[in-house]
């Protein structure tokens, strides 16, 4: 089966999730020190597993960017909502793969940009979900997907930046971007 050059870029979440999360397991296995939940994932970037981890973000990143450019931006209609929420998706890979450049060592740099990267991005998945109520691409799905995701990520902010919340955070955004991905990746060409 031949995956056309639209399915493969509306796919490009999909394949970026995936890699994170195979990096992500990759590099936890390579920690004997880190524990699920207890550690920061930052943690990661400066241990053993931390080539793995770092490239997770990085490739991660990178497919975000195809996946907001050449994906999703359609879906998000040519007004300044669509093109703001393309704007934000680019933006918050960009804090991802800046994550893997600046890693804990670089000081108070990591963590300014971590914190940018989960508020753009939670501020992003609003700006999406918006676009996707005008244009009706998605139908009901993109909405629905976008509004429960913003929804825990927002439930999540009282509790602060614990590890624990980090991992539940970075969870939800990766199962937001597997969503919609294959939901775009079901449409017709």
């Amino acid at each position: 089966m031949k995956i056309s050059e639209v399915k493969f870029w509306r796919l490009s979440g999909l394949f970026g999730a995936v890699a994170f999360l195979l990096l992500y397991i990759a590099a936890m296995s390579l920690d004997e020190g880190y524990v699920f939940g207890e550690n920061y994932l930052s943690d990661l970037g400066v241990s053993s597993g931390a080539w793995a981890f770092n490239s997770a973000l990085i490739v991660a990143g990178v497919l975000f960017i195809a996946f907001a450019l050449f994906g999703l931006s359609r879906q998000l209609g040519r007004g300044i909502v669509g093109k703001l929420g393309t704007g934000m998706m680019v933006l918050s890979a960009l804090l991802l793969i800046s994550i893997a450049i600046f890693t804990e060592d670089a000081g108070d740099i990591h963590g300014v940009l971590s914190v940018a990267f989960f508020l753009e991005t939670l501020v992003t998945v609003g700006v999406v979900d918006l676009g996707l109520v005008r244009t009706k691409s998605l139908g009901l799905f993109g909405p629905v997907v976008c509004t429960a995701c913003l929804a825990f990520g927002l439930c999540l902010l009282p509790f602060g930046g614990t590890p624990l919340v980090e991992t539940l955070a970075v969870l939800d955004i990766v199962v937001w971007g597997i969503l919609i991905s294959m939901r775009l990746a079901l449409m017709p060409d």
